[in-house]
């Protein structure tokens, strides 16, 4: 072992180290510039530490706000994207199992809806028209008897009205999500599929029905709730509608129209004004302002006509 201290004790230069590394014989080792600039000081490794860390977090707050800024742009466009996809897919199942709907739009168009309520003097001949002919009444008019026949078509027409939307509500009621029809409202350039229901899910595809209120036909409030910034955002130009504007509901047994007569703001608790009143209305429901949730603004609606749709299949 003493052996083995001597030798590694009196190495010679060639055993230090390298070849290359050793000096030339007759000539002193180069001595190291100890206050060369990029000389290393014992607290210089802890001080260079100390930057990196403070750089370091500075680009992991800079990255992580990017990363924030990125998803918060692409959730209102993914969003939209999703509920595009699911209105193309609704508007197919609704076709699909109704092909009845195919011919909504001349529906739409044309002029022989029948009125929710007559002329006052049209009203008169139709009951005047009602009475029976005694010897001391005056024999009808052509016009009475034809405004009584015209009026008992629209009495006729009413109740079918009711009775294909008692229908209707039976074939989807309990069914969330299912399409139930088309909101057309020209003066926005909305039509845009509904469903029923008002579950977070059912609203991510469209504007959803309350289920608690009745269909057009059942003589109440048919009232419905959408988006105004997410989810394809259907009622976000709905600040826009105007009294005297015209709202269509296009359903599987008829295209129901209402005019607008009144656009209010209310808080989320004022359910008191889409309360059912005995008479056909519409009520359309959404967050306001935008981006908010602290009030609801609706549009309210009463029915001045309908067309009921033949039925196919």
């Amino acid at each position: 072992m003493a052996d083995d201290v001597g030798d590694n004790a009196e190495k010679t230069p060639e055993a230090a180290g390298p070849p290359g590394d050793a000096a030339p014989q007759g000539q002193d080792t180069p001595q190291l510039d100890v206050t060369h600039t990029g000389e290393v000081t014992p607290g210089e490794p802890t001080a260079r530490r100390s930057r990196w860390r403070r750089r370091s977090w500075k680009r992991w707050l800079a990255d992580l706000m990017i990363v924030a800024g990125v998803l918060l742009l692409a959730y209102p466009v993914g969003t939209w994207g999703y509920t595009w996809y699911q209105q193309r897919e609704l508007r197919q199942q609704l076709e699909r199992d109704n092909p009845q709907m195919a011919a909504t739009g001349a529906a739409l168009s044309a002029a022989d809806f029948v009125p929710m309520e007559v002329e006052a003097e049209t009203a008169e001949q139709a009951s005047a028209g009602a009475v029976e002919t005694t010897e001391t009444t005056a024999p009808q008019t052509a016009a009475e008897i034809a405004a009584a026949a015209a009026e008992a078509e629209r009495l006729a027409e009413l109740a079918a009205f009711e009775a294909a939307a008692d229908d209707f509500e039976r074939s989807v009621g309990g069914r969330p999500g299912e399409p139930i029809g088309r909101i057309v409202i020209p003066s926005i350039g909305m039509d845009v599929v509904m469903v029923e229901g008002t579950g977070k899910g059912d609203l991510r595809e469209g504007p959803g029905h309350w289920p608690e209120t009745p269909f057009p036909g059942q003589g109440g409030n048919f009232v419905v709730s959408g988006h105004r910034t997410t989810y394809g955002a259907p009622f976000l130009k709905l600040n826009k509608v105007e009294v005297g504007d015209q709202i269509n509901l296009v359903l599987p047994y008829a295209v129901a129209r209402y005019t607008v007569t009144r656009v209010i703001i209310v808080y989320p608790d004022e359910v008191d004004e889409v309360a059912q009143l005995g008479k056909e209305q519409v009520s359309l429901a959404a967050c306001h302002p935008i981006y908010s949730a602290k009030q609801r603004i609706v549009v309210q609606g009463d029915m001045i006509g309908f067309k009921l749709i033949e039925q196919q299949g």
